[in-house]
């Protein structure tokens, strides 16, 4: 048992450091993650230390005051009264049922799961020091840092402990140069702080204590303020909010595939949360300096040691005496049992960032080679099915089907005549089937000069919305050559994620019959902009974020849900 004792102990000591740590930051409201980052990497070193404090640091006495039992007083019994005599209970036979060891089945099931976690993580850095050989050389580095690519990966991520290097996905080289510079600021960050090392040994505290839920809360803290330095240092390097908060919610919709133990770009908590930060921050970090480390040193070093220290001491305090009982007071009745509270089904909000879709797009193409004479849209306004989006030079068009018209009229002559002399006996009838194919080779080629003169004049196949047009009249346009695209957002779809956790209540919530509202909140959740319901569930959970995406159909008759717009989705369930 004493190794149980002591792995609580040293359960108990690490969760009180960490809520420390949690309550001092919260208090103190430091916005900078370099400098909270350091915190908990303070904290993760003094728990793994903690151990070897407690076993060489003095004691400091906790004074517990605990109160002594007094023994029962009793009143005068009254006379012909007599008292049961107490009974002797009888010694349980020896060796007849053995007690069951509850400590060496709780120290087998530890070992069990914590050689299993630390399997599971050595197979990582496996897999990870072969996806790194794997990995093609771009010849390329930043700072002295090897920049590689590799196919099996959709988002970019540091692998490596000793010599990491930052691996890109193979379609890099299509990205701007904006983008370029913004992920490998954000991957250089991870490299200058260490961060693949330090979240590795993360997962080994976590993997030690797994027992306490604070082990892996300060895990998923060390990876979620990581991320957010960097998300810093990329927007030092490229101030555009918005456009780095379209790359990550491009990579965070991709996901990570064979990521191993490294250092992600796409992994964070609740994706929403990234994106608000980045979107409405307003102070960078300025990266830890030399005070700030001496601060977080000053605090960390005595709170360890005061949590290691530590020890129980009880101090007995004598209770009061109690009233001595009357002699033919009768005796109290026992309280009944509490009445079971009524349960009733509880309505919840689950809440998640979305963003708004198109429930049609289509992008209207030219079919035939032509000068386009006319544009007959304005670009921004709606446009009604069946309506003339543009039209192409038609005379071309026009005299070929004149000509194909022209051509069949004759070799129907042809035919009837031909016909007229074989009933006379003055023509072959082998003459006959060679004319009736020459025939139906004019029909076809005035059927297809017809459709190319319709294929002039372009229409809208939805009711929709005109984008930008792509063309100006007096170009000429291919088969293929686009000209605009038609949205339609009446109605509008709105996708967006939610915790895995939270999906069964969700499935609940559709087989109970009907469908769950949503609203679309603005991105500070003071206006809500549209409601709808949810419409479909996503046939699979991303591993990486541990998201499911979500789709809810909203009427949007004021047109105020516009595509590629992000909002906060409120989705309306049924608790238990």
């Amino acid at each position: 048992m004493n190794t149980i004792y002591f792995l609580a102990e040293w359960a108990l000591r690490s969760s009180i450091l960490i809520l420390s740590c949690g309550l001092l930051l919260w208090a103190l409201r430091l916005k900078d993650p370099s400098i909270r980052l350091a915190a908990w990497v303070a904290v993760l070193f003094g728990s793994l230390a903690m151990p070897l404090f407690t076993a060489e640091a003095p004691r400091i006495p906790v004074i517990v005051t605990r109160t002594a039992a007094r023994p029962i007083e009793t009143g005068r019994i009254p006379e012909g009264v007599r008292l049961p005599s107490p009974t002797i209970p009888t010694r349980a036979p020896v060796g007849v049922v053995k007690p069951f060891d509850w400590g060496s089945t709780a120290l087998v099931v530890y070992v069990v799961v914590t050689l299993g976690l630390l399997l599971r993580l050595a197979v990582g850095l496996t897999m990870s020091h072969r996806l790194l050989h794997a990995c093609g050389s771009t010849g390329l580095d930043t700072e002295g840092v090897e920049i590689r690519e590799s196919d099996i990966i959709s988002a970019p991520v540091t692998l490596g402990i000793a010599r990491p290097a930052i691996v890109l996905p193979a379609g890099w080289r299509d990205w701007s140069s904006a983008k370029l510079d913004a992920v490998l600021a954000h991957e250089r960050s991870h490299i200058r702080r260490f961060d693949p090392a330090l979240q590795l040994l993360s997962a080994i505290h976590r993997a030690l204590l797994w027992h306490s839920p604070f082990s892996w809360f300060l895990h998923n803290r060390i990876v979620r303020v990581a991320e957010e330095a960097s998300d810093d240092a990329a927007i030092a390097v490229i101030p555009d909010r918005a456009f780095y908060a379209e790359v990550i919610v491009g990579f965070l919709r991709l996901g990570v595939r064979g990521s191993g133990p490294g250092v992600p770009m796409a992994r964070y908590g609740r994706p929403e949360a990234r994106i608000n930060r980045i979107l409405e921050g307003s102070v960078l970090s300025q990266g830890l300096k030399r005070g700030g480390l001496t601060a977080i040193l000053l605090v960390a070093a005595p709170l360890t040691f005061l949590v290691a220290a530590a020890h129980v001491a009880e101090q007995t305090e004598n209770a009061p005496a109690p009233k001595s009982p009357q002699t033919h007071a009768s005796a109290p009745t026992a309280p009944g049992p509490a009445p079971a509270p009524r349960t009733q089904p509880e309505t919840s909000y689950l809440r998640g960032l979305g963003s708004v879709a198109a429930s049609y797009t289509v992008v209207i193409k030219s079919r035939i080679e032509g000068q386009l004479t006319a544009v007959n849209f304005r670009e921004g306004e709606p446009v009604q099915q069946g309506q003339s989006l543009a039209t192409i030079d038609t005379r071309p068009f026009e005299i070929q089907f004149m000509q194909a018209q022209k051509t069949l009229e004759q070799d129907q002559m042809q035919l009837k005549l031909a016909s007229q002399q074989v009933q006379s006996g003055t023509a072959p009838e082998t003459l006959l089937p060679q004319l009736a194919v020459k025939v139906s080779d004019d029909e076809a080629a005035v059927a297809n000069a017809k459709l190319r003169l319709e294929y002039a004049d372009i229409r809208s196949p939805i009711n929709g919305v005109a984008g930008l047009r792509m063309l100006d009249a007096g170009n000429v346009v291919g088969p293929g050559q686009p000209i605009v695209i038609i949205t339609e957002i009446q109605p509008a779809m709105v996708l967006f994620t939610v915790p895995e956790e939270v999906l069964p209540q969700v499935r609940r919530s559709l087989a109970n019959g009907g469908s769950p509202v949503a609203e679309a909140w603005n991105r500070d959740n003071t206006i809500k902009i549209s409601s709808g319901h949810l419409a479909a569930i996503d046939n699979q959970i991303d591993e990486q974020t541990g998201t499911a995406k979500l789709k809810a159909i909203f009427d949007n008759n004021d047109g105020a849900l516009f595509p590629g717009q992000f909002v906060n989705v409120r989705l309306m369930v049924r608790g238990r």
